[in-house]
């Protein structure tokens, strides 16, 4: 299982043109992938208390074609050990990788796309056997489960999400990082995004808590 987050950049004279609360569109020439945090495990693997997070980060590399050449290398490395894994769910084969974040089907997969695609890293059809084959585990869906008084089923923010589940969401608006890019501050995006994967690694847990019944038949987790 691949976790991971993903930060971009929206410049100044496009951050109202929206139809959206995403504001950055990928698909747009200024709109940077500034690059993310990683972190995997098997499936059976538990998620460790420190656990050993992966930053791939613009300002490190040469270029962006550069760094999503990186990132795009990840998930091909992550797809093999998949394969190599052996597992299987409900007695079929695992055989795809399975990504697991928050908003990463409305975001951070079709990004990863849009700007291997803008950079010409790939032909639109492997990029699509890289990024859209695989099995998205989406947490604003998975949630839904939690907010019975709520008959919609709309996809839940992570402070929602952190909220019912007794955790504390402390990543704000995407704004300061656009600002913190502007001011040269890569750490303070660094620190940021590893806070807000950790705090994805605590909601899958709590979640699985709530799913996952211990042989005695009671749910284990908060």
């Amino acid at each position: 299982m691949l976790f991971f987050d993903l930060e971009a950049y929206a410049p100044p004279d496009d951050r109202t043109a929206s139809r959206s609360s995403l504001v950055v569109n990928p698909a747009r020439p200024g709109h940077l992938l500034l690059g993310g945090c990683f972190f995997s495990k098997r499936f059976v693997d538990p998620i460790p208390e420190a656990p050993p997070f992966q930053g791939l980060w613009l300002w490190n590399f040469a270029s962006e074609a550069a760094l999503l050449s990186a990132i795009k290398a990840r998930f091909e490395e992550e797809w093999r050990l998949q394969r190599e894994e052996n597992v299987r769910i409900l007695g079929k084969p695992a055989v795809d990788l399975v990504v697991c974040g928050a908003g990463i089907s409305k975001f951070d997969l079709p990004a990863l796309y849009c700007r291997c695609l803008f950079n010409e890293l790939a032909s639109p059809a492997e990029l699509f056997e890289v990024f859209f084959k695989a099995r998205p585990i989406e947490l604003a869906n998975e949630a839904s489960f939690l907010f019975p008084e709520e008959p919609v089923l709309y996809p839940k923010t992570t402070r929602e999400m952190a909220g019912r589940l007794g955790l504390r969401e402390r990543k704000g608006s995407s704004k300061s990082v656009w600002e913190s890019y502007e001011g040269r501050d890569y750490a303070a995006i660094e620190q940021r995004t590893e806070q807000e994967l950790r705090l994805v690694l605590d909601i899958y847990q709590r979640l699985q808590g709530r799913i996952v019944r211990s042989p005695a038949g009671r749910g284990e987790g908060p």
